[in-house]
């Protein structure tokens, strides 16, 4: 069986290290190179006959979003799946923008990450489903518009279906602990999550984030 061969590109070596494992199970799949920053990653693609890009969006000296406006300038045949911890709207309106095939969270199950990756690597377009709300109200807006050349500022606040989540397990009183046990991811997730809350809310405490959003009837 031919594999899909593919570019791993994480600033982060043990996350990128458990990716490859994971991947390199599957029989039609296979990490065939990695790179630290998007600056490494351009060279790798031509040279190891690349098929998709797993790539991060924040990472030092050339972010994603950097490396795959210059990767797909390149080469229009190259697909980019971006995974990342962040679910703002302006990294993934402008991931969609520079021509990614696909944008999901890296709380997802390594179930939707294979599914999303052979979707990708077939040609297709996978987006998981927070971020899936966000193009479509992206879309809604307007900000697609070839005459804006910034995205325009959210009008109104919007929490993703996990960060709702995470908020109303924070007014029961879980700790961050108890949080990402129940969803079976890190710590450091929920910690990223409590971050986008405080600052869609713009708020600098989980306590006042909680008091807006009852106000709003967010939650």
């Amino acid at each position: 069986m031919l594999k899909h061969r593919i570019l791993l590109v994480d600033d982060h070596e043990i996350f990128r290290n458990g990716v490859k494992q994971l991947v390199n199970k599957e029989e039609d799949l296979e990490v065939v190179a990695e790179a630290s920053n998007g600056e490494e990653a351009i060279p790798l693609v031509a040279s190891h006959h690349i098929d998709v890009v797993i790539m991060d969006i924040s990472m030092p000296k050339k972010s994603g979003l950097e490396a795959a406006e210059l990767l797909l300038a390149e080469s229009k045949e190259t697909r980019i799946l971006f995974l990342s911890l962040y679910d703002r709207e302006d990294y993934i309106v402008k991931a969609v923008k520079v021509g990614a095939c696909g944008y999901i969270l890296k709380d997802e199950s390594n179930k939707t990450f294979l599914k999303a990756i052979r979707k990708v690597a077939a040609g297709k377009f996978y987006f998981s489903g927070d971020t899936s709300d966000i193009i479509v109200k992206s879309i809604r807006e307007d900000k697609f518009s070839s005459s804006s050349s910034s995205i325009k500022t959210q009008n109104t606040i919007s929490l993703s279906k996990r960060e709702s989540q995470i908020l109303n397990h924070l007014m029961e009183g879980l700790d961050n602990k108890e949080i990402s046990e129940m969803h079976s991811v890190s710590i450091r997730t929920i910690e990223t999550h409590r971050l986008n809350i405080l600052r869609k809310l713009s708020v600098k405490t989980i306590e006042q984030a909680i008091e807006k959003a009852k106000k709003l009837g967010i939650v």
